[in-house]
């Protein structure tokens, strides 16, 4: 159960990403995120009868922190897909959600391996081969900007899966429900301030659920995979969506990889089996 769990989250992450993606290139991604958070947060809370929980302070606490940096990484993740080629964005972002929490249990006391230790080079040196674009590629050279804001969106995923992993094991469903809830609600108050309350397209609001539901389901599927199995298992499988983001832009948007990309992407998925060991 456990794989089919992890299946599910991967390509429903990796799906979610495009359709999210492909919203914000009609819409801003805080106007998109207006409507995706909620139709997940309504659909994650539908099911806590099905796997509810008791809620504790602790499980409330890193709950919450969990949907702050749950919303950092997809708002920024979504601008960066506006403007760059996904295929570029979604593994970078990728191996950054995969560092980070090796670099969190650093400061709590574990002590990765040498197996973990080679993960985090071959994942910068991925970022670097990912990020450079062949001469001739349609879009252009890629700009700092969209490159940083898909690193800082892969702090945020590695920061989210550590606030979830800190939870109560026996809390159910209720951090990926409080954490949603609380992305829901933040997001309002920045939409106020950056002035994105502005009428969405009719196709882009559907393209936007879609987006939200698909996200909520990839979140209830890699919890139970983590509770059902072997954490590690379930993360190098989850950890692979961006097969999903980048297949569907190479086959829908025409994206084209260079060689050296395609270098790239190889050293990405080995690094995240790698610390993922």
């Amino acid at each position: 159960m456990a794989i089919l769990f992890a299946v599910l989250a991967a390509a429903s992450y990796g799906v979610s990403d495009f359709v999210g993606g492909l919203a914000s290139r009609r819409a801003f991604a805080l106007s998109v995120l207006l409507l995706s958070y909620p139709a997940g947060a309504v659909l994650m809370a539908l099911l806590l009868p099905l796997y509810g929980g008791p809620i504790s302070a602790n499980t409330l606490a890193w709950s919450v922190a969990g949907g702050a940096a749950g919303l950092t990484g997809v708002s920024l993740m979504y601008s960066a897909l506006a403007q760059a080629p996904m295929n570029i964005i979604s593994p970078v972002t990728a191996v950054l959600s995969a560092v980070v929490p090796v670099f969190a249990g650093l400061v709590i006391g574990e002590r990765p391996h040498l197996l973990a230790w080679s993960g985090i080079g071959l994942g910068l040196v991925a970022v670097v081969l990912i990020s450079r674009p062949p001469d001739d590629h349609p879009h252009g050279p890629i700009g700092w900007k969209p490159l940083v804001m898909a690193v800082v969106a892969g702090v945020g995923f590695g920061s989210y899966f550590v606030c979830l992993a800190r939870a109560d094991q026996d809390s159910g469903l209720w951090p990926v429900v409080i954490s949603r809830v609380t992305s829901s609600v933040l997001v309002v108050p920045l939409a106020v301030v950056a002035h994105r309350f502005v009428r969405v397209p009719r196709p882009v609001i559907g393209l936007a659920l879609v987006a939200g539901v698909l996200d909520a389901c990839a979140n209830v599927a890699f919890l139970l995979a983590s509770r059902h199995g072997l954490l590690s298992l379930s993360g190098v499988i989850t950890a692979l969506y961006p097969a999903g983001t980048v297949a569907l832009a190479v086959v829908l948007l025409k994206e084209r990889t260079g060689r050296v990309q395609r270098v790239g992407l190889g050293l990405a998925v080995v690094a995240v089996v790698l610390l993922t060991r």
